[in-house]
């Protein structure tokens, strides 16, 4: 039996001091050691609650607090003006309130899953669909973004390619992905996105020729300590969460998220998804294909 024990051992010595023998004395001290460890994991545990419930507030203070000014200085404007306002501007406005309406439903989005995942109520889900559908949604979804930016986004996809994952996990990584490769894409950029099978699972990459990030601040993306975030190249602003929940959601399918980037060129964000049961179908038979 393995044991963590405390070991004791004294010289015995004869009249003139010459060593004759040792007397040890081993004592089994498991539990107190064992209270040590969970005292430090408590410790740990503790931090990481800290940090959570600072990062809370600090967006409910700061990030979602902000937009809803910005939506209600712009309405309270049209409003008193709205007999002056000619179409353009109306059509102006309007656009300013849903673009800043639609950032921050996703930021609330965010946060609650965010939430869910802190007090384990997200539930693991898996279901087979075909990725290049789902893709396609977030892409539409996104499309106003990128068309603002006049960024190209390139889907390649492949339309047969049929997984077994979370499909509002992935939906969430997906979004939070290419919505920031938007976000420190230049104006007139472009956004890659690519699958490929590997062994059983899936990897899928959201590419970009934007700004880049340092490796310094590579290492802080995944980090709530340290709550990295920074404005996009046309000052759109984050709350650096949407990376931890693609971590996260991430790691439920026993995969990972990586990183390639460098300054000034683009980054490459890739979600490795190793047991998710990925295959290639036959459009018209819905039948498996030979992967090779």
């Amino acid at each position: 039996t393995l044991f963590h024990g405390e070991i004791n051992a004294s010289i015995i010595r004869s009249a003139d001091q010459k060593p004759k023998g040792l007397i040890i004395i081993t004592r089994d001290i498991t539990d107190r050691k064992q209270a040590d460890i969970a005292l430090k994991e408590r410790e740990i545990k503790l931090k990481e609650l800290n940090a959570t419930k600072d990062k809370f507030f600090s967006i409910i203070a700061h990030d979602l607090k902000s937009p809803f000014n910005g939506i209600i200085g712009i309405s309270n404007l049209m409003k008193e003006e709205s007999k002056k306002l000619d179409l353009h501007t109306i059509h102006q406005y309007a656009n300013m309130i849903n673009t800043s309406a639609v950032q921050t439903y996703r930021l609330l989005e965010n946060l609650l899953n965010w939430a869910r995942i802190q007090q384990g109520k997200i539930t693991f889900t898996p279901t087979n669909i075909l990725l290049n559908q789902l893709v396609n949604d977030v892409i539409n979804l996104l499309h106003e973004s990128a068309y603002q930016k006049k960024i190209h986004i390139i889907d390649n996809i492949p339309s047969n390619l049929k997984v077994k994952i979370d499909e509002g996990m992935i939906e969430t990584i997906l979004r939070n992905l290419i919505s920031n490769a938007i976000k420190f894409t230049q104006v007139g950029g472009r956004i890659e996105i690519q699958a490929i099978m590997i062994n059983s699972g899936v990897e899928i990459s959201v590419s970009d020729n934007g700004v880049g990030i340092s490796e310094e601040n590579i290492q802080r993306l995944f980090n709530i300590d340290t709550n990295y975030t920074i404005p996009g190249t046309e000052r759109e602003k984050g709350t650096g969460l949407g990376l931890i929940l693609c971590k996260e959601f991430a790691e439920k399918h026993n995969g990972k998220i990586t990183v390639e980037s460098t300054i000034g060129k683009g980054s490459k964000f890739t979600i490795s998804l190793p047991s998710c049961s990925s295959e290639f179908i036959d459009m018209e038979t819905h039948k498996v294909m030979n992967n090779n």
